[in-house]
């Protein structure tokens, strides 16, 4: 079983910019969905990630790597959904900043982390 990675060459090329303007809407709307049903935010937070790692394995070319990228950065917009529009509402450009940081390194995280398995895997096979 092969399982391919993001590469530099891919950073190039349309397909690859399409995944990142559309992984930007996805955290966008996994923010939303998570404030608009707080009922449901407990099974959003596992459903919208997983919705997300399933949907972007969908896609031809799309690396295992980016895989994980997507699923950290949608769990923890989820988690944090909450806290992202209290500092909205409250004008804190700080929090929120400090929010946007918190979840980009999450995703960072969750890149490496799904290379490192992908890696593994490759060598267990």
């Amino acid at each position: 079983m092969a399982i391919s990675y993001t590469s530099r060459k891919d950073l190039d090329h349309a397909p690859f910019k399409w995944q990142c303007a559309s992984l930007a809407f996805w955290l966008v709307f996994s923010v939303y969905v998570t404030h608009a049903y707080p009922a449901a935010s407990v099974v959003l937070q596992f459903l919208l990630p997983g919705l997300a790692l399933l949907g972007t394995a969908m896609i031809p070319g799309s690396g295992f790597d980016f895989q994980g990228l997507v699923f950290s950065g949608s769990f923890f917009c989820c988690f944090l959904s909450p806290a992202v529009y209290s500092a909205l509402r409250e004008d804190s450009l700080l929090e929120l900043t400090v929010i946007l940081i918190y979840i980009l390194f999450a995703m960072v995280f969750g890149f490496a982390l799904f290379r490192l398995m992908g890696k593994t895997f490759q060598r267990m096979i």
